[in-house]
């Protein structure tokens, strides 16, 4: 009897631990902006909702989403077109379809580009042609495809440039600041961006091309992305002047597996601590509740369908 009870405790015990288990969010390596938006989240989650979250960087998005995907972590971040390549088994997932990652919420759109020394003679994209660029991306593919969008915009192709080989975002900048390569790319805004700036004695980002050409250029390579002007801010390193750059939205996304009530929460969360999050990460400012819930050709998870029905947030395209 006395051992039944001391296995039956066991197992209150174990089911206890299990329940308490801090969700895990999947981010790349501390330095990249998902990183500190994974952060950030993390800390929303603890102090309005108590709820437990641990982040676990990896090498890269590409390492990260199969993971959510494995039900080994709970929530990811990346931007809308890795989500579809890798739920459709497309691109950068090619023949590797991961059909257990749902759609939470899109967030904000990211502005990104190629940088160099301010004072270099690179004024423009096209004038990489000849030029070492940081390529490969071999844990987080999806960037090589944005580069090679860029690249477009500029009437240019990987085989008009020298390709310095890196594994992720860091790695390419660091290649920057070593003078391996000419230029560097990565959202404006980050630290690892600040952190080239103050390297090198100052940075400048390059703007794209606006013509009707170049921006479809761009959009087949990178059909979610979008031209915007980007203004000068104190956390905008490298923007010297109103610069029109390529935009691409940023969606959060959780694990099938996790509960209809939790995911719930965590959609809740995600929408109505914005200002909050601002604080950690100002890209939360540009969120909308009104723009989150959107059909990207991927399903949402039944628990932020529900928060959305709630808040009478309509699916648009």
């Amino acid at each position: 009897m006395q051992r039944i009870a001391i296995l039956v405790l066991a197992l209150c015990l174990a089911a206890g631990a299990a329940a308490a288990q801090p969700l895990g969010i999947g981010t790349s390596p501390q330095g990249t902006m998902t990183y500190t938006l994974g952060a950030t989240y993390a800390k929303a989650l603890d102090d309005p909702g108590k709820i437990q979250a641990r982040v676990q960087p990896s090498s890269g998005t590409g390492v990260m989403v199969p993971l959510v995907n494995g039900g080994e972590l709970d929530i990811g971040f990346v931007n809308t077109l890795e989500l579809t390549e890798a739920y459709t088994g497309t691109g950068s997932f090619a023949n590797r379809p991961q059909k257990n990652l749902r759609v939470a919420g899109v967030m904000f759109p990211i502005k990104s580009g190629f940088f160099v020394r301010k004072d270099s003679p690179i004024r423009s994209v096209a004038d990489l042609k000849g030029k070492a660029v940081p390529y490969g991306y071999t844990t987080q593919e999806i960037i090589r495809t944005v580069i090679d969008g860029l690249l477009a915009n500029g009437g240019l192709s990987a085989a008009d440039i020298k390709p310095v080989l890196v594994p992720n975002l860091i790695r390419g900048v660091d290649e920057f600041i070593s003078g391996r390569a000419d230029v560097g790319y990565f959202a404006v805004g980050a630290a690892k961006v600040s952190e080239a700036d103050a390297a090198v004695g100052g940075i400048r980002y390059l703007p794209i091309l606006e013509t009707p050409e170049a921006i479809a250029a761009m959009k087949k390579v990178v059909p979610t992305s979008f031209p915007d002007t980007v203004r000068p801010a104190p956390n905008f390193a490298g923007i010297t002047g109103p610069t029109t750059m390529m935009f691409y939205d940023y969606v959060m996304f959780v694990s099938a597996s996790l509960p209809k009530e939790q995911v719930y929460k965590l959609t809740q969360i995600l929408a109505e601590q914005r200002d909050a999050m601002a604080t950690g990460l100002p890209l939360f400012k540009d969120m909308d509740v009104k723009r989150m819930y959107r059909d990207i050709g991927i399903p949402y998870h039944d628990g932020a369908v529900a928060y959305y029905k709630d808040k009478s947030v309509a699916l648009t395209k």
